[in-house]
């Protein structure tokens, strides 16, 4: 994701903790009824930009020292978390403010009117520029093909390097949350069905099966231990980060549920993320740490973070200023690779350092963000996300 989720295109929700154990069914505070307008949890919004900085320091930290691609520091998994986390976010804001009435026809124009004007503007900068440069990745039969691949969002299921960077390196993300969103008109009406008791077991599934991925990669798919084949399997292939997007959707039904959980604090989840970032590779092959070693803090922290508004409570995530970040974040995360990159080229050959580069962009970063959000993808929902029969009707009863 790359940064989608959010009240910017679907109301935000409350999430629950899959690891809780099952209690007696309370209405919890802030719920809303089915025929209610869900309640907006914009510390969602405040941690959704949280994420997305979170992937542009990790991306900055690269390209100031290019020696953490080979060690794999922190840094490098802060980042790669982070997207776990949107993936997380976008299963369970959808699953929250899905409407009874909506069709599969409609919640897919909605997602299609929030993605592809920004992927297709940032696609065609990319090709500018590749084509310029004389870039094989554009100029030859594999590279073009890739390279389309990519405008559609269906590189990443290709195991192969040309593939999963192709066009703009950072949409890969943007193919699993396409693959997730062709999946939920039938997922949705099978997660409501489930009990509370179903729920929680469901949840413990997906947390079980995010762990079981990197077991079967090691006996079958990888068992020589390359690099790429797991990179490609457990990070970038989106069937594997499905169980992710799952647990989303299970936390938003348990919320809904009633059930009583443990209640953790936001600095608490925060810390417990942090530390499994920090401490996992220490213990843990590499193979767990794309994504399986985190997936459960991180749905403890949404829900934490959800509370907050839930119970109407202070946050500083709920802010302006960040909600507005966070508003601006799905932009931010498609615009920070590039401009980043085209301005790394411009300056180093005028004797810039790699840090000299970073300050320069990172207001650029902000600023171009901004106008993307403002100037494309705000005025596209509008348009897009309705047909212009049902826009005339409203227009028309309005009036």
């Amino acid at each position: 994701m790359h940064p989608l989720s959010g009240p910017s295109s679907e109301s935000t929700a409350m999430a629950g903790s899959p690891l809780a154990g099952q209690g007696k069914a309370k209405k919890p505070p802030g719920a809303d009824s089915r025929s209610a307008v869900p309640k907006r949890l914009d510390s969602l919004t405040g941690l959704r930009f949280a994420a997305a900085a979170a992937v542009l320091y990790a991306h900055c930290r690269l390209m100031i020292d290019p020696h953490l691609a080979e060690t794999l520091g922190p840094e490098v998994w802060l980042g790669g978390s982070s997207v776990s986390l949107f993936f997380i976010l976008s299963g369970y804001v959808l699953t929250h403010s899905a409407r009874p009435d909506d069709t599969a026809r409609a919640f897919w124009r909605r997602r299609a009117a929030k993605i592809f004007p920004n992927h297709v503007l940032t696609w065609c900068v990319v090709v500018i520029a590749l084509a310029g440069a004389g870039t094989a990745a554009v100029t030859t039969g594999p590279g073009i093909v890739a390279t389309v691949a990519d405008l559609f969002l269906v590189q990443t299921w290709v195991p192969s390097r040309m593939f999963v960077s192709a066009g703009n390196p950072v949409s890969w993300s943007l193919a699993a949350e396409v693959f997730f969103y062709l999946l939920f008109p039938v997922l949705l009406p099978w997660v409501k069905r489930l009990s509370p008791r179903g729920l929680l077991i469901g949840s413990a599934t997906a947390i079980a099966v995010a762990w079981a991925w990197p077991v079967f990669s090691a006996l079958v798919v990888n068992p020589e231990g390359a690099f790429f084949p797991d990179y490609w399997f457990l990070y970038m292939l989106p069937v594997t980060r499905l169980p992710e997007f799952v647990l989303g959707m299970m936390a938003a039904r348990i919320a809904s549920s009633g059930l009583r959980i443990p209640r953790i604090g936001v600095i608490p989840a925060a810390l417990g993320v942090i530390s499994a970032v920090v401490m996992n590779p220490e213990f843990l092959p590499q193979r767990f740490l794309y994504a399986a070693s985190t997936v459960a803090p991180l749905v403890i922290l949404v829900h934490a973070t959800a509370e907050l508004d839930l119970r109407d409570r202070k946050s500083l995530l709920r802010t302006r200023p960040l909600v507005f970040l966070g508003e601006i974040s799905y932009a931010m995360y498609l615009v920070h690779f590039l401009l980043l990159g085209l301005l790394y080229l411009a300056l180093r050959n005028h004797g810039w350092s790699n840090l000299g580069v970073v300050l320069v962009g990172l207001p650029v970063v902000l600023l171009a963000s901004w106008l993307m959000y403002a100037g494309v993808e705000r005025p596209c929902v509008r348009r897009f996300s309705t047909p212009r029969s049902r826009a005339r009707t409203r227009t028309g009863a309005v009036s």
